[in-house]
């Protein structure tokens, strides 16, 4: 056999090129868990909206809305990064996190609803921040620049920012 035709049986019997590496993900671990938190965060607050007392009502309807249009930025978010749709701090008592025993204490007292609204805005607030400080996704981050903004903004709005 000529030395050219058995140059390409052997070529033709090499091992395969390797699969291509996956890509890269330009979410770190802070973006990831940032927007894992951020959904439940939003999520929890919104029924605490709606037993708002008299003086907070607008205030709490526009709360409401801003939520909920977050919420589909952020799962948009949670959907680009490839993470599952599922709450890895369900039962989890956290700053600014409405627990079922905090809803159930502003149905039964809805000017408890002032200071857990405090609470969540300022700790989402400082989460927007440290978002921003330490991620890694450009459009996760911007997208907590301007929830940081909200949130401020809304303190500022709620009397003890």
């Amino acid at each position: 056999m000529p030395w050219g035709v058995s140059a390409l049986l052997l070529a033709g019997c090499a091992a395969p090129a390797p699969p291509p590496a996956p890509p890269v993900s330009p979410f770190n671990a802070t973006d990831t868990a940032w927007v894992q938190l951020m959904i439940p965060m939003n999520e929890q607050l919104l029924p605490a909206l709606d037993v708002a007392p008299p003086s907070l009502a607008q205030f709490a309807a526009e709360l409401k809305e801003s939520h909920a249009d977050e919420l589909v930025h952020l799962r948009q978010l949670r959907d680009r990064a490839g993470l599952p749709d599922t709450n890895p701090h369900a039962g989890h008592q956290m700053p600014g996190l409405v627990s079922a025993a905090d809803l159930l204490a502003i149905r039964t007292d809805p000017s408890a609803l002032t200071k857990k609204l405090h609470e969540h805005l300022d700790q989402t607030a400082e989460l927007a921040r440290s978002e921003q400080e330490n991620g890694t996704d450009a459009a996760t981050k911007e997208f907590a620049a301007s929830v940081e903004s909200s949130r401020r903004n809304q303190l500022t709005r709620l009397g003890q920012g």
